[in-house]
């Protein structure tokens, strides 16, 4: 390489240096006096320029610090040295309230950290944006077609009212920049909130303002949007991620707070750390035209804290600028401990490495100069929403480098009534909707292609609308990393609460279980921060039969790394007590912790350093150090699935749904309590169901899975990189399936139960379809099992591990699936109504895949089908043949489904001539 990253990095920005302009210092010295007169001569008139520029700001109020401000009544007046022009600055934007809108919530970042620098075009500044996205050293022989096809950008310009000549100063009016035009929050807000928003500049003005020594300015601005006609009503689709929906008192009036906070940029002898695949951080990625004949022109930078030791020969030193966390006022003081607890645990990880307080915590209760929206600090705040339930990580690093300079988490309040209070939000599905997706699942189409079928069945919707908020956000230029551990969890953790109360022996406190959760929460969202992505595959370090060993769990967590979604630890549910919550971080998050941050004695650069790192990175294959991430999640790798847990998954499944028949049992035998309704019965029995089926459709990831590795060639215990699931395994996870949710009495309710269901305590406007709930889930999944994608994956898996070595096979998958599905037809037994409708929905499924176009199946898959619409015919036709001790439905529904089978397989395909 040419330079150091770093330099290649600033290298980008030439031009935007300092830059020391030419300034007319040339006043000739007086004569030498010869009388004594000539003493008394009068100073030299000052510059009318300057005069007018100390007469603008004489009464004007001054906010000192590296960016004096002026505030001229609605108006921002910034003092601007001319030897600043062209040195980089870095703005960020936080919103100090909210809307509570998504997007728009007390703590949201408006921007991550932008670099800026100052150019003057006549008699105004010119905001200017360097183009980071493509970087190149200054001698390299590319360098001038490159700045001309990477071009900077233009981001406003500024009015300058006066300058003073004597002291080098322009005085420039930036009012327009802090109300929302470079952050372009009319066009947020209107978004957002679905509404024709604009700004009301009589309501609009600074709130607060200060300097922080040569450090920070920070500038903190009420806002006000009016629209005559509000917020619309918010798109359905978009209203799933919470997006439209608004606490306001009035949606034609939204007040907000932003808080600004602007620094020069410094060098603090940061240096850069290139990533690796094998182990998972954040980064900021750039095109690097010194990798211009490599295979790959993206360098990728860590995002991470500055952390260096007071002492480097010291085998345990405090650090020069240790994490400092504020735990902000809005943490009721109760769960302050859990908080606490949650960040320090990462001490654990930095201890192996030699620092000592790495991670620290402080209270700010009687600081009259804290705000939570202030980006100097790292802060864990507490929001309020109606029914929100989520928790965020917000970290923001330095475009230019990778370094992260603050950051924040924000917790909403409500998750705790999710997972203690009365209510409970499971949801019930919508039947047709499933229906229609399993349908269009079955063959491989355009939109079904690429897509895992789960993930299209189930949450086809949310698929849709997270497509949605993408471009939104995009158009914002956010970077939106999506992190549902929070909300799902405490769904998780209020459903095995209620599993809980039905376990033998102890019982656990509220307090206790919610503090449990806090602490997992924080420690998995503080973990991003430090610069970590989901682990998806840290589930798979302990079997479930350890998972409830309390005393292993203390040492090395319930999953390898808090930063999978890691389920309540349903071992310690069934015996009601233990680790419900991972206490430590994991193996993996110790040796991630150790990449990203060991000190590398001797490097001069990054580069400099890839060996020592690419030392430590080649452990991946060692137990617990296993690596997979949002792109890998859910998809054909069943060990990479959110919500999962164990090395033995299917195993954990199995104990799930022992959980949810224990959650089930518990409501009916003893809910409601007198004088109470029967909704939070419901609730549980619709969650039992749903929590059965959610486990058959982790199991069936199983069936034709692969499983995935990042090792490279080389590494430490290196394993496959595609490695098909055995038939073993899929054999036990299509067992799971088919006995716990396909055979016939798989799912089933006293009549009793089955006329109380209800839901709301106001207002009941759900007529509990229970037929059409059971029939759908059963629908989607055999729908799933089925599925294009699923059965083209299982002929691949049984092609490459060849008959000889036990693989599954799809004549052995199509028979154990039908085989559950008609367990009834030819057993003289009456066929019930939602067994009907699974059995409708299967044939149209082979008739579907016997009939699919060119490519649309695979050809083994459509004979399979056609012979099995074939052996279903007979079977039908020998049930109808000794069916008279049956009920009418049952022989209607028999002679009516043989004759559609009949007519399928007789019908004439006529060609094209």
């Amino acid at each position: 390489m040419k330079s150091s990253l770093l330099a290649a990095a600033l290298s980008v920005v030439t031009g935007l240096g300092a830059v020391a302009p030419a300034v007319a210092r040339g006043v000739s010295d007086p004569p030498a006096a010869t009388t004594s007169a000539a003493k008394s001569v009068d100073p030299p008139k000052k510059d009318e320029k300057t005069t007018d520029y100390e007469r603008a700001v004489k009464d004007l109020k001054r906010i000192d610090g590296p960016f004096p401000i002026y505030l001229r009544r609605k108006e921002i007046l910034l003092e601007v040295p001319e030897d600043a022009l062209g040195k980089l600055f870095l703005i960020q934007a936080t919103l100090a309230t909210g809307a509570n809108a998504m997007g728009l919530q007390a703590g949201d970042p408006l921007n991550g950290i932008d670099v800026y620098s100052w150019e003057k075009t006549e008699e105004n500044l010119t905001l200017v944006e360097p183009n980071l996205k493509y970087r190149w050293s200054k001698d390299d022989p590319l360098a001038v077609s490159s700045a001309r096809s990477f071009p900077k950008a233009y981001l406003g310009s500024y009015r300058i009212e006066q300058t003073n000549t004597e002291k080098h100063l322009m005085l420039v009016n930036v009012t327009s920049l802090f109300t929302g035009e470079l952050l372009r929050l009319n066009e947020l807000v209107s978004v957002m909130l679905g509404g024709a928003y604009q700004l009301d500049r009589d309501k609009t003005g600074v709130e607060k303002a200060k300097g922080y020594g040569d450090e920070n300015t920070v500038l903190q601005m009420k806002m006000h949007y009016y629209s005559p006609r509000g917020a619309a009503e918010a798109n359905p689709l978009l209203a799933l991620l919470g997006i439209g929906k608004t606490a306001l008192e009035d949606d034609r009036s939204v007040p907000l707070k932003v808080t600004y906070n602007m620094w020069y940029r410094k060098d603090d002898g940061y240096r850069p750390r290139l990533s690796d695949p094998r182990i998972g951080y954040f980064t900021t990625d750039y095109f690097s035209l010194d990798k211009f004949l490599g295979d790959d022109q993206t360098q990728r930078l860590i995002n991470r804290f500055n952390l260096k030791k007071k002492d480097p020969s010291a085998a345990m030193s405090e650090p020069v600028k240790p994490i400092v966390w504020v735990v902000d006022p809005s943490v009721p003081m109760k769960w302050r401990g859990a908080v606490k607890d949650g960040i320090l645990r990462w001490n654990r990880a930095f201890e192996q490495l030699g620092y000592k307080n790495a991670v620290q915590v402080k209270e700010v209760d009687n600081d009259p100069d804290y705000d939570h929206s202030d980006g100097r600090n790292n802060v864990v705040r507490w929001t309020m929403s109606e029914d929100a339930g989520y928790a965020v990580a917000q970290a923001r690093s330095d475009p230019i480098s990778g370094e992260t300079m603050n950051a924040a988490v924000t917790f909403d309040s409500t998750m705790l009534s999710f997972i203690l209070g009365e209510h409970r939000n499971y949801s019930t599905p919508v039947a047709t909707s499933l229906v229609k997706h399993s349908y269009e699942a079955l063959t491989d189409s355009d939109e079904t292609r690429n897509v895992a079928p789960d993930a299209y069945i189930f949450d086809h919707d949310r698929v849709v609308a997270e497509k949605e908020a993408a471009k939104i956000f995009k158009r914002f230029g956010w970077r939106r990393m999506e992190c549902e551990l929070p909300n799902e969890l405490a769904a998780d953790a209020s459903f095995m609460y209620a599993a809980l109360q039905a376990a033998p022996g102890l019982k656990v406190a509220p307090d206790d279980y919610a503090r449990a959760y806090i602490e997992d929460v924080v420690s998995h969202e503080v973990g991003h921060c430090l610069g970590l992505r989901h682990n998806f595959i840290g589930s798979t370090n302990l079997t479930t039969a350890q998972l409830a060993d309390d005393a292993l769990i203390d040492k090395v967590g319930v999953s390898a790394s808090v930063m999978d979604y890691i389920p309540t630890n349903v071992q310690a549910v069934l015996k009601g007590k233990g680790n419900f919550f991972t206490p430590v971080v994991g193996p993996y998050d110790i040796w991630a912790i150790k990449y990203g941050y060991m000190d590398v004695p001797m490097a001069n650069d990054p580069v400099s350093e890839t060996y020592t790192l690419s030392r430590v990175a080649s452990q991946s294959g060692l137990p617990g150090h296993a690596y997979l991430t949002d792109e890998d999640a859910d998809s054909y790798d069943p060990y990479a699935v959110r919500f999962d847990n164990a090395k033995d998954p299917v195993n954990y499944f199995g104990q799930e749904m022992k959980a949810a028949k224990r959650a089930l049992h518990y409501a009916l035998a003893n809910l409601p309590r007198p004088g109470e309704s029967y909704t939070r019965r419901t609730e549980l029995v619709a969650a039992s169901l749903l929590r059965t089926f959610k486990c058959g459709r982790n199991a069936s990831r199983f069936v034709g899975g692969i499983g995935v590795s990042r090792n490279f060639r080389g590494d430490t215990d290196e394993r496959a990189t595609l490695q098909p699931v055995s038939g073993a395994e899929q054999r036990q996870a299509i067992g799971l399936i088919t006995h716990g949710c396909l055979v016939e009495d798989a799912f089933s309710l006293p009549t009793e139960a089955r006329v109380r269901l209800t839901l709301g305590n106001v207002e009941n406007t759900w007529d509990a379809p229970l037929r059409s709930v059971v029939s759908s889930q059963q629908i989607a999944l055999v729908g799933t099992l089925l599925s294009a994608e699923k059965t083209s994956r299982i002929a691949e898996n049984a092609y490459k591990l060849s008959s000889g070595s036990g693989s599954y096979s799809l004549g052995e998958h199509y028979g154990t699936v039908l085989t559950a599905v008609f367990s009834e037809v030819g057993q003289s037994k009456n066929i019930e109504a939602n067994r009907r409708d699974l059995q409708r929905f299967t044939i149209n499924a082979l008739i579907t895949q016997s009939s699919a176009p060119p490519s649309g199946v695979n050809e083994d898959v459509r004979m399979i089908a056609t012979d099995s619409l074939r052996r279903l015919s007979a079977r039908f036709g020998g049930q109808i043949a000794n069916g008279k001790k049956l009920d009418e439905m049952t022989r209607l529904y028999l002679r009516d489904t043989k004759a559609i089978i009949d007519r399928f397989l007789a019908r004439t395909v006529t060609g094209a001539r």
